[in-house]
């Protein structure tokens, strides 16, 4: 496993190339990442093989703003030209939960799940988040390993070989590996 010693964008390039050589190793041939705005879907483009499916989820519309998309139209049309696949949905584990806890001040269930995968990293969680959403589309199937790619805040830093499930059977869902993942854990 790589320990990045920052989180963020900077380390896109090597998540990457770290998934696709676990992808290669294991003959596996997809690939789920996250991207906000495109930036990580554009990298992912330059660097995975065409036979690989990529699976690229973004945030929903009105996630930042009311009706808006985050999400680069050009890099979208890009991906679609290129026979991949965009999946904008509401995320799993915060979803509604969140407007509850906004208006009432209380803490649920997915939020729970989400505060917990973050004491690994903030990529872990998305990449749970992002294997579920993906499922409950039908994207990927709940009885083959996939590799997930997230992140903390911007690009990719994360890195998990995964198991997914339907979110209405998310305990079913199995981590099997970190590939890399950023730690504030530095070892002398």
């Amino acid at each position: 496993m790589v320990l990045f010693a920052q989180k963020g964008e900077e380390n896109t390039v090597e998540t990457l190339k770290i998934a696709v050589e676990e992808l290669r190793r294991a003959k596996m041939d997809k690939l789920l990442i996250s991207s906000t705005r495109g930036y990580s879907a554009k990298m992912a483009l330059e660097i995975v093989p065409k036979e690989v499916k990529l699976i690229v989820v973004t945030h929903h519309f009105g996630f930042k703003e009311p009706n808006q998309d985050e999400f680069s139209p050009q890099i979208r049309n890009e991906l679609l030209k290129h026979g991949h696949i965009v999946h904008t949905a509401t995320h799993v584990l915060s979803g509604i939960e969140r407007a509850f806890r906004r208006e009432y001040s209380g803490i649920y269930t997915a939020e729970v799940i989400a505060n917990t995968l973050r004491l690994f990293s903030q990529g872990v969680k998305v990449c749970v988040e992002i294997s579920l959403m993906a499922a409950d589309a039908g994207f990927v199937r709940t009885d083959e390993w996939v590799v997930a790619c997230g992140g903390s805040s911007k690009g990719l830093d994360t890195a998990v070989v995964i198991k997914p499930a339907n979110s209405s059977r998310m305990l079913d869902l199995r981590i099997g590996k970190i590939l890399c993942m950023p730690s504030e854990y530095q070892s002398s």
